[in-house]
C-alpha cells in the first residue's frame, strides 16, 4: 500500500501596515461619513418611501372614527393632531371633518424634529410622497420659496424619517387625495426670532383652500391626571397667543413648543386667535392605565 502524503497547509501571514497608512485609512473613513441633515452625496430618491404606516393600526382607527359623529371645522386656518397611532381615530377623525366643512388643495404639515436630525430649523422636502392610497404631491413652488429664503432647508431623507410628518402623511392622502403638501419638521431648538420669520414666509400661503395640520403631542412622561394639568396650561398659552411662553415649555408641556408656538404667530399675523377645542385626552385613559407614564392628546383649530 502506497503511503499517503500529508501537504502542509501554508500559513497566510497578516500584514502589518504601516502606522501612517492606517492613520490615513482612518481620515478617509471619517471624511466618507455624512454629517447629520448633509445633503445624501448618492442618487437622488424620486419620492419619499412608505414609512411608518400600520395598516392594522390604520384600520382600526378607521373602524372608530365611522362611529363618531361628523363635526365640520368651517373657517378652520390650523388644526392640531398627535401623531401617536393609539390615537389614530383622533387623527382621522379630525380631517374627516376637515374635508366636510372646506376644500383644500394645499396641506401644511408641521411637525417636531424629534431627534434633532435637520441641517437646519427647519427641513423640508420637495419631493412626493408614496403611500398606500396613492402618491401625495409636494408644492414645489412653496418649497422652493421657503428654501431660497433660509426659511426651511430641503432634507428629504431627515422627513422620512420623522414619524410626526411620515406618519400623518398616509391620513392626508386619505382625506385630501388632491391636496399639495408642504412639509415641514422643526427643531426643538428653535427661538421666537426663527419662529416669527418662518411665520411671516408661511402666512401668505394661507389662503382660504389652505389648512395648517400641526401634528403634535401634547404631555409626556407624567400620570393621566398631572397631564390632564400641563395641558391646561398649553390650552391657555394657545388660545392667549403666547409665542414666548409657549416656547419656554418642555416634555411636560408638549413635543413641539415651537410648532405650536408658530400656529399662534401665523394666527396673530392673521389676526385671528380664536381657538377651539375638540378633544383632550391621554394614552393613559385610552388605555385604563393612569400611572406614569402617559402622553397626552389635544384636537382642536384655529379660525
Amino acid at each position: 500500500m502506497r503511503a499517503r502524503i500529508l501537504r502542509a497547509t501554508p500559513t497566510v501571514r497578516p500584514v502589518a501596515l504601516p502606522l501612517p497608512v492606517l492613520a490615513l485609512l482612518a481620515l478617509t473613513a471619517l471624511l466618507l461619513v455624512p454629517e447629520p441633515g448633509a445633503p445624501s452625496t448618492g442618487q437622488r430618491q424620486a419620492a419619499h418611501p412608505v414609512t411608518f404606516y400600520d395598516a392594522r393600526a390604520f384600520s382600526l382607527a378607521l373602524e372608530e372614527t365611522a362611529g363618531l359623529p361628523v363635526v365640520p371645522m368651517p373657517g378652520a386656518r390650523a388644526v392640531v393632531v398627535p401623531h401617536h397611532w393609539l390615537a389614530g381615530h383622533l387623527i382621522l377623525s379630525s380631517l374627516r371633518d376637515l374635508r366636510a366643512g372646506g376644500e383644500y388643495d394645499r396641506v401644511i404639515l408641521i411637525g417636531p424634529d424629534h431627534v434633532g436630525a435637520a441641517g437646519a430649523g427647519a427641513a423640508t422636502s420637495d419631493l412626493p410622497w408614496e403611500t398606500p392610497f396613492g402618491l401625495l404631491q409636494p408644492d414645489q413652488e412653496s418649497v422652493s420659496r421657503l428654501a431660497a429664503a433660509g426659511a426651511a432647508r430641503v432634507e428629504p431623507d431627515t422627513l422620512s424619517h420623522e414619524h410626526s410628518v411620515a406618519g400623518i402623511v398616509p391620513a392626508i392622502a386619505y382625506y385630501l387625495p388632491d391636496a399639495q403638501i408642504v412639509p415641514l419638521a422643526l427643531r426643538g431648538d428653535l427661538d421666537i426670532g426663527q419662529v416669527r420669520t418662518l411665520a411671516q414666509m408661511l402666512v401668505p400661503l394661507l389662503n382660504d383652500h389652505t389648512i395648517v395640520v400641526a401634528s403634535v403631542d401634547f404631555s409626556h412622561y407624567l400620570s393621566a391626571p398631572e397631564a390632564r394639568t400641563r395641558d391646561a396650561d398649553t390650552l391657555a398659552a394657545m388660545e392667549a397667543m403666547d409665542s414666548q411662553r409657549i416656547l419656554a415649555f418642555g416634555n411636560e408641556h408638549l413635543d413641539s413648543p415651537p410648532a405650536i408656538a408658530l400656529l399662534s404667530e401665523m394666527m396673530r399675523l392673521l389676526q385671528r386667535g380664536e381657538f377651539t377645542l375638540r378633544g383632550d385626552t391621554n394614552s393613559g385613559e385610552l388605555r385604563g392605565l393612569f400611572r406614569p407614564p402617559v402622553t397626552s392628546y389635544v384636537t382642536g383649530y384655529y379660525r
